[in-house]
């Protein structure tokens, strides 16, 4: 071989050493960056336990949707997940927020408790059950932008007082704040997550957007600590799963096996959305990948909250194609009436 032959030679393995240190690195850097994509459906009933009562077998499924998260990515990772039309990659800070990882792992593993405790109590109650409720205080969820609490309370915090006035339930927080015309100013007395500080903070009340004449923070809340008075045992083993957005799920499954009847009609049903103690269906994050996995899995109807925003509404439309319907609900009621006009049974008269 000639010198220049294997001047050329050298040059070439030089590069390619490069372009392999190159990918390697990208392979364990990490950078601040987490990816969402479409995740699992889980057969609800398979985490539910019930005793004391009994228990109808399920005609059909109602299952809920998880996203696949990943977080911190690696550098080649982040590159694989930017090019991914089924991925969205997000700033860790968009992600966390003010909490650390661990603080974030905590947070949705309370908010799942939360959720199975208020799933328990609607169905319960829809069925005429008397439940009580305990708690320690209102644990916020979201805050509205551009509402009284935008940039003042923070997603984990929780109010335990309003102007003095213990509060532990959400409830106590509606009543107090409602109760105050907008324009009000307010102190709240907060406890930050995973502190046992007390932060008082002041704030001028908006208005509710239903009743302009009563007050409104813009707070997405839950109880925190929610205790009830069940008067028959339920329990979940949701595992590693985290998030309040199986709540309407939930409360579907519980209503389905405490009574006769088929109540899906032996569709399978996938469903996704926050439930209040009111039995009002709240928004969610990651819908157009929950309507990915709910397609792929072939399931009949997928129950999306209607409170939902209009580009995720079309994108969740977009992704679930002429196979799979969404139905739009805004509460509990909305998902029964359709499930009887879809062909499933009408829940039994309550219980007296």
């Amino acid at each position: 071989m000639s010198r220049r032959g294997r001047r050329t030679l050298w040059a070439a393995v030089i590069v390619l050493g490069l372009l392999a240190s190159s990918v390697a690195a990208a392979a364990v850097v990490r950078v601040p960056y987490y990816s969402f994509s479409p995740g699992v459906l889980h057969d609800a009933s398979g985490v539910v336990r019930i005793d004391g009562t009994e228990v109808h077998p399920i005609d059909g499924t109602i299952s809920f949707t998880t996203v696949s998260i990943r977080g911190r990515l690696t550098l080649l990772r982040y590159i694989a997940d930017s090019l991914n039309p089924d991925a969205e990659v997000v700033a860790e800070r968009a992600v966390l927020g003010d909490r650390d990882r661990e603080e974030n792992r905590q947070l949705n593993f309370q908010l799942m408790d939360m959720s199975t405790q208020t799933a328990t109590y609607v169905a319960l109650t829809t069925l005429g059950y008397e439940v009580g409720r305990t708690g320690s205080g209102a644990i916020v969820v979201a805050v509205e932008e551009g509402e009284a609490a935008d940039g003042i309370v923070n997603p984990g915090d929780t109010i335990v007082a309003v102007d003095g006035q213990p509060i532990s339930i959400v409830d106590d927080l509606v009543a107090t704040v409602s109760d105050q015309p907008p324009g009000t100013r307010v102190v709240l007395s907060i406890n930050p997550l995973g502190t046992a500080e007390i932060d008082e903070r002041e704030i001028v009340l908006g208005a509710r957007d239903d009743d302009p004449t009563r007050g409104f923070l813009g707070v997405r809340p839950q109880t925190r600590d929610l205790g009830y008075e069940f008067p028959i045992d339920i329990e979940f083993a949701t595992g590693n799963v985290g998030g309040p957005s199986a709540g309407l799920a939930f409360t579907l499954t519980l209503l389905d096996l405490l009574t006769e009847g088929s109540l899906t009609g032996g569709l399978d049903v996938a469903a996704t959305g926050t439930i209040d103690a009111d039995g009002n269906v709240g928004p969610i994050g990651g819908l157009e990948f929950k309507s990915i996995v709910a397609r792929r899995a072939g399931y009949d109807v997928f129950f999306v909250p209607a409170s939902t925003s209009e580009a995720d509404l079309e994108a969740a439309h977009r992704r679930a194609g002429d196979s799979l319907l969404i139905v739009e609900v805004a509460t509990l009621d909305d998902a029964l009436d359709a499930l009887v006009e879809l062909g499933g049974d009408p829940l039994p008269v309550p219980r007296t």
